[in-house]
């Protein structure tokens, strides 16, 4: 087989997996290739080291994608053979990237029958260079954009179905890429790394399922509750505020008997002023329901606490579904706490089946409320 045509054509089987009608379409073309041989170069069957899948998403849903084939160019015939494809590659460009370009499009128009969701690809390229590190490196990248691969919905930006159960071979990780100004919102699967602005899974660590990878951000501190939240709380205050006013000015003053001393010029008794001090009612109200329950009630405590709570309740461990279904949670906002609270140690996680389930790592299990004493731990 003709090297430059292998190479080509191989390559997009790595990308086209989990596309049915692609994948058949290239597996007609290359009926000798192999995803576990994902880079051919030249005759001598030089197979990439390792493969690097990066699609850095924009705000409007276009992707920005780069494939790198890493070869390590260990002996003088592996780095002649890796001269030879550089020179072909810098004298006739269009002949690495027109196979690519093709069966790249047909993939594209495949996911986008696939989710209903408008997509193109363009501005195709390609180009080779050596990196030295421990060892020296040959690296074929070819480059492209992908319009339409991300949904977007108002200020979130959903990614993954177009590559829905992508497969990655051992020594091929994929990188997904949000734009400044996001933040994570939920992950699924759980990445085998997580950056600031971007997760990664890895071949061999990781099996996509129906539904993965999937990636949900948002413009920071625009979550959907935030509004809506903060338009609740002005409210209430304002309720307490007037409230306590008019209890003051208006129902005190007219259940006093004739003669009584009017303290409407501000020399009131003193513990009056939590009628008119909504914080301090709030917290009387708070101290209140805790002392008449004996723990304090969920809806006071925070975030991370309830999910504590839930897990302490259910022996240290439940689904992270039924968190969503307790809670009244959205999926996004489990997952967000989720996450935090793994990093912070105070939750562990793992999958089961389909599942993510929850538990409180190990020793952790102790119940918080008066009752946990008498409990075997």
């Amino acid at each position: 087989m003709n090297g430059r045509v292998g190479v080509t054509i191989v390559i997009v089987a790595v990308l086209v997996t989990g596309f049915g009608p692609a994948v058949a379409a290239s597996q007609a073309a290359d009926p000798g290739g192999s995803q576990s041989s994902p880079f051919t170069l030249q005759q001598d069957q030089i197979d990439a080291d390792e493969v690097r899948i990066d699609a850095t998403i924009r705000p409007d849903g276009t992707a920005e994608w780069t494939l790198e084939f890493w070869v390590r160019l260990d002996d003088n015939e592996s780095a002649a053979a890796f001269e030879s494809l550089q020179n072909d590659v810098r004298d006739d460009p269009e002949n690495y990237t027109r196979t690519f370009a093709d069966r790249m499009t047909e993939t594209v128009a495949t996911a986008s029958d696939a989710t209903g969701r408008d997509m193109s690809a363009d501005g195709f390229d390609v180009s080779t260079d050596r990196q030295s590190f421990a060892r020296t490196y040959g690296v074929v990248r070819y480059t492209f954009s992908w319009h339409g691969f991300a949904a977007v919905d108002g200020a979130e930006l959903r990614a993954g179905d177009a590559i829905e159960g992508i497969y990655l071979d051992d020594g091929t990780r994929l990188l997904i890429e949000w734009p400044d100004g996001y933040e994570l919102t939920s992950v699924t699967p759980d990445p085998d790394e997580e950056r600031d602005d971007a997760v990664i899974w890895r071949g061999g660590e990781t099996d996509f399922i129906s539904g993965e990878p999937r990636v949900v951000v948002t413009t920071a501190g625009s979550g959907p509750a935030t509004g809506i939240v903060a338009g609740l709380a002005i409210a209430v205050i304002g309720v307490g505020v007037i409230g306590g006013w008019w209890y003051r000015n208006h129902a005190s003053t007219a259940d006093q008997p004739a003669g009584a001393p009017d303290d409407s010029d501000g020399d009131s008794d003193p513990g009056s002023a939590a009628a008119a001090d909504p914080d301090t009612a709030a917290a009387s109200t708070a101290g209140g329901a805790a002392s008449a329950s004996g723990s304090p009630e969920m809806e006071l405590l925070s975030n991370e606490e309830q999910v504590l709570r839930l897990l302490q309740d259910r022996d240290g461990r439940m689904k992270q579904q039924d968190v969503v279904e307790e809670l009244g949670w959205t999926d996004a906002k489990t997952s967000k706490v989720i996450s935090g609270m793994r990093e912070e140690g105070t939750v562990e996680s793992f999958r089961l089946g389909r599942e993510n389930v929850l538990s409180l790592p190990e020793g952790d299990g102790e119940r918080t409320d008066d009752a946990a004493g008498d409990e075997e731990k």
